[in-house]
């Protein structure tokens, strides 16, 4: 399967963690699906703390409107979504199979060096896994 990291924020992360947040918003999104996130934290040296699964992503092309209810699954509000998409096309990447490294037996969290890199994407970025 495909596998890329994304950076997320501290907040967005905690809420994919606890199975809150169930969409993750980007700009961009791999051609090829299903794939798998390893959720690399802002800020925290590289440290990746857990995984999912996209499956099904959603693409918004303008003019349409977001949903109310998929903003909730966004856990931001309608007009950080506006803002962050600034009229253009948004994907919003289903989280499935979430594993939290941290409480999940047999995971450990990571480190983006494992995978040959010296800084955390600036969104994401494509890697090899053996």
């Amino acid at each position: 399967m495909l596998t890329i990291i994304a950076t997320i924020k501290e907040e967005h992360l905690e809420n994919i963690r606890s199975g809150k947040k169930l969409f993750e918003m980007r700009k961009t999104c791999p051609k090829s699906v299903p794939f798998r996130v390893l959720c690399c934290q802002s800020k925290s040296g590289g440290e990746i703390l857990a995984e999912f699964v996209v499956k099904a992503p959603i693409c918004v092309k303008p003019p349409v409107p977001f949903t109310p209810k998929l903003i909730e699954k966004t856990c931001i509000t309608a007009e950080a979504a506006e803002q962050y998409a600034a009229g253009g096309t948004v994907w919003f990447w289903d989280v499935q199979d979430m594993i939290d490294y941290c409480s999940t037996p047999g995971h450990r969290v990571r480190n983006i060096a494992e995978f040959g890199l010296a800084r955390a994407p600036q969104s994401w970025c494509y890697v090899e896994v053996e």
